[in-house]
């Protein structure tokens, strides 16, 4: 799951903005949710509440940005078919932060950890996209200048990009957020990407640290306990 969300992640913002850019983004995504849904079951039943949101929003995603059909290019389909998609992360990152609280720590657990800090970027980007489709001028490209026409197509790769670059607070100022509601956003997301580092991954790799040095400590008081005695 980890290698798929980093994949499409570095995918995202390369590939060239047409449909076929939207096609690959889609199978890419696909993959994502279904690793997602297969991830979090517990012992060996699925999780049937994940892969049901995991299928509503694959189809969505088909639906809004690789077809034409009036029904489903409007703003208001797209903004909901991008609401399923967010629930669904929603619901991975939820069950995947609570196993990290509760279980034992390991390197999987460690990898857990850095996959939730992906999908937190992808969260913030799918609400930067609906911010983006209900009000176009929300965000400017300094690179290209405005084109309402060009940012249509290019939105889902450049808002990808502009959330972990806000996320990890590198900032090049390519892209900036214009209205209120965007630099709330993006005020929010950077606080989080820092503050999820400062607290859950370093908790993580602390408290699996001091996993593996607890043999050598045990080892150390036997030793110490024997000389001890005599």
């Amino acid at each position: 799951m980890l290698t798929s969300v980093i994949v499409l992640s570095f995918i995202a913002p390369l590939v060239d903005h047409t449909i076929w850019s939207h096609i690959l983004i889609g199978i890419l995504l696909t993959l994502v949710l279904l690793f997602s849904a297969l991830s979090v079951r517990s012992e060996e039943k699925l999780d049937w509440l994940s892969i049901s949101l995991a299928v509503l929003a694959t189809v969505g995603w088909t639906l809004a940005f690789c077809t034409n059909m009036v029904p489903f290019k409007g703003p208001v389909f797209q903004i909901l078919s991008l609401g399923m998609i967010l629930l669904f992360f929603l619901r991975i990152v939820r069950v995947m932060v609570l196993d990290l609280l509760t279980g034992s720590i390991n390197s999987n657990r460690i990898c857990g950890g850095a996959c939730v800090y992906v999908l937190i970027g992808f969260c913030f980007a799918l609400v930067h996209m609906m911010v983006a489709i209900h009000d176009p001028h929300a965000y400017r490209d300094n690179v290209k200048g405005y084109d309402s026409t060009r940012e249509r197509h290019e939105r889902y790769p450049l808002l990808i990009y502009f959330s972990f670059c806000t996320l990890s607070t590198v900032a090049y100022g390519d892209i900036i957020p214009v209205s209120r509601l965007a630099r709330a956003l993006s005020c929010l997301e950077a606080m989080s990407g820092q503050l999820y580092l400062a607290i859950m991954v370093a908790r993580l790799v602390g408290m699996h640290t001091a996993v593996k040095a607890e043999p050598r400590r045990l080892e150390a008081e036997k030793v110490l306990e024997a000389k001890l005695a005599e």
